[in-house]
């Protein structure tokens, strides 16, 4: 699809919607991007929640978001580096000269920033949206003593479980996932309020995933549907793994959905980006004991 090019001063927002799909595609097919925010799904299935709207200015889309009542733009995606500073001087005239963050700079964007918009002085780490990266043959084979305890996991599971099924989710079966995902959100509510968000997030996925272009697989105990996970390929080498639920009561079954996912999927890819953990210590202590690859590590700035 050819991009729009025009070179737009006022900038126009509009809310993302599944048909804009082709449009993101375009642009996020320019560079080889790690970033789980690189990604249509990412940005649609939470666009109620998150606000997202985007725009198109000197040749590059620019997304807007609001989390946590901040509202921010990511950098800009496509157009040239010597336009930047005419980006974000269209961004300046749409803040109405009020102070506006940007979030998600990855660490080469930063060292372009340097070059192209010298004034911008000040990064600040955002670890808690640190995206973590995996060899995906590690997740699949659970080989090595790093993985020693994981193993285990799994073995005690097929053996309390030897009539365990996987499946991949289909439109047979997608409403069963949407069900296990509302139980399981609904019972963690008193805990975590943003659970609603992110159950509509999966129901939107669920509900669209032939046109997201997304995979996943169940698993089912006795019939139920106890687990469930689904991602896409974002290029060549990566594979985003958006959601990953399980019944927690059922030991080992969190790393047999994984591992059983992965194995079965994107056989000829190299990396699993499983996110980031938003500073859940919880998540965070979960998804450091695979043993990440790399980190995708991102960084906020505010134009003044």
């Amino acid at each position: 699809m050819k991009k729009t090019r025009e070179r737009n001063l006022i900038l126009e927002f509009k809310h993302i919607t599944l048909d804009d799909k082709p449009i993101f595609d375009d642009y996020f097919s320019e560079k080889k991007y790690y970033g789980s925010e690189c990604n249509f799904t990412t940005l649609f299935i939470w666009r109620k929640c998150y606000d997202v709207f985007w725009a198109i200015s000197h040749g590059c889309l620019i997304i807007k978001v609001t989390v946590n009542d901040v509202t921010f733009v990511l950098p800009a995606f496509g157009g040239i580096d010597e336009d930047l500073h005419l980006v974000i001087d269209a961004l300046k005239e749409y803040f109405q000269g009020q102070p506006f963050e940007i979030h998600g700079i990855y660490e080469e964007t930063i060292e372009r920033f340097k070059t192209f918009l010298p004034n911008i002085t000040e990064y600040q780490e955002d670890r808690d949206n640190w995206d973590y990266v995996y060899l995906r043959e590690k997740l699949a084979t659970l080989s090595g003593r790093k993985y020693h305890g994981k193993k285990n996991h799994v073995n005690s599971f097929r053996k309390e479980h030897p009539d365990y099924v996987y499946e991949p989710i289909t439109l047979a079966n997608k409403d069963e996932c949407i069900t296990f995902s509302d139980k399981w959100c609904e019972s963690r509510l008193a805990e975590d309020e943003s659970l609603k968000c992110e159950f509509c997030a999966i129901k939107e996925a669920l509900n669209n995933f032939e046109v997201l272009n997304i995979e996943g697989g169940l698993i089912r105990i006795n019939g139920e549907v106890e687990a469930f996970t689904f991602g896409e390929k974002q290029n060549d080498e990566l594979v985003i793994v958006h959601v990953e639920k399980a019944n927690p009561n059922i030991r080992g079954l969190y790393t047999v959905i994984n591992q059983e996912f992965i194995q079965k999927n994107w056989i000829d890819v190299k990396y699993v980006n499983r996110e980031e953990d938003m500073g859940k210590e919880g998540l965070r202590k979960a998804k450091e004991s695979y043993n990440p690859e790399f980190m995708v590590k991102k960084y906020n700035t505010i134009i003044k």
